[in-house]
């Protein structure tokens, strides 16, 4: 099988037999009468907090990117790396926002790639943080939270590892590279690694974890907040719990993390019934407020996503650029 395959055709491909299913299996009629029953007032307001949202992750982005740069620019490359995740498939938009901040800031592939990844790893953060805590709330249903929480524990010891590469790992890479004579092409691999930890000086300093970690921690319980004010948009007929908000955020979280099709089409919509099942929400309200909660995503990437297109970009010269 060629490197890349999978990626680009088997997964979406799961996609694609997963929404036929969906769209064959489910009781359409009955999420139609669900869905004209949408109180637009509190809809409204979840995708104001929405908007809102992308505006805070923006924010830690450009933390973990340094403040030499703009925050102007790490909202673009935000905006449009979700604006382009509505049309390509198996998380393409990541690869939009990384060449939109290898451009804005002048990063090269290595330097850019290790700004998103730790991004990326702040999602994971507040993923087992949130995990942990619904785990504590109630027992995760059946084989799905065996999953859940053996996908905590992955990702913790994952962020472990990286914490203690980004302290400990300019020291074992000097001295692995000097061992590396005879191969010189991965001497220089080597040296590209610690000139990343090097650049990365500002995330070693506790205050900086600090307020990133804080920052991580006030956007779960706003998207949480989110998530609860969203579920208000439609009349189900049974009561959710106070913390209802934080199960579907956490399963819908997976869900985007599996971006098997354009926009994680499919795979959102078997999250949010996966969420709300254990409460008794029947197949058709959820299915309906999957695709409510979806529009509104949307709605609110193409606006950000819309004035990103607009505005002029700031650039700056690969001389001056940097991750500290």
């Amino acid at each position: 099988m060629k490197p890349g395959f999978a990626r680009r055709w088997v997964g979406p491909g799961i996609g694609v037999l997963l929404l036929a299913y969906l769209i064959w299996r489910m009781p359409w009629l009955e999420v139609l009468r669900t869905l004209a029953q949408v109180r637009l007032a509190w809809w409204i307001l979840a995708l104001g907090m929405g908007g809102f949202g992308i505006g805070l992750r923006s924010l830690r982005l450009h933390w973990v990117l340094g403040t030499q740069g703009s925050l102007f620019n790490a909202w673009r490359s935000v905006s449009l790396g979700y604006l382009a995740g509505l049309v390509l498939p198996a998380g393409g938009g990541e690869l939009v926002k990384l060449r939109e901040i290898m451009k804005s800031r002048g990063l090269d592939l290595l330097h850019a790639g290790a700004g998103v990844a730790l991004d990326r790893m702040l999602d994971l953060v507040g993923l087992v943080f949130g995990l942990a805590l619904l785990s504590g709330l109630q027992a995760l249903p059946g084989s799905v939270g065996t999953l859940l929480r053996g996908l905590s524990i992955m990702l913790l010891f994952a962020g472990i590892l990286l914490l203690l590469f980004l302290s400990r790992g300019e020291a074992f890479i000097a001295r692995f590279s000097n061992s590396l004579a005879s191969l010189p092409w991965l001497a220089r691999r080597m040296r590209e690694l610690g000139g990343i930890i090097e650049e990365t000086e500002h995330l070693r300093h506790s205050r900086t974890w600090a307020r990133l970690l804080l920052l991580q921690l006030f956007i779960v319980a706003f998207e949480v907040f989110t998530t609860g004010i969203a579920l208000r948009s439609l009349p189900l007929t049974v009561v959710l719990p106070s913390w209802a908000g934080l199960q579907v955020l956490m399963f819908t979280a997976i869900g985007f993390a599996l971006p098997l099709l354009p926009g994680a089409a499919g795979s959102l919509q078997v999250a949010y019934m996966v969420a709300l099942r254990p409460w008794g929400v029947a197949i058709p309200q959820a299915l309906a407020f999957s695709l409510l909660a979806q529009v509104g995503h949307i709605l609110v990437v193409l606006g950000h996503g819309g004035t990103a297109l607009l505005v002029q970009v700031e650039t700056r010269s690969s001389g001056e650029a940097g991750l500290s």
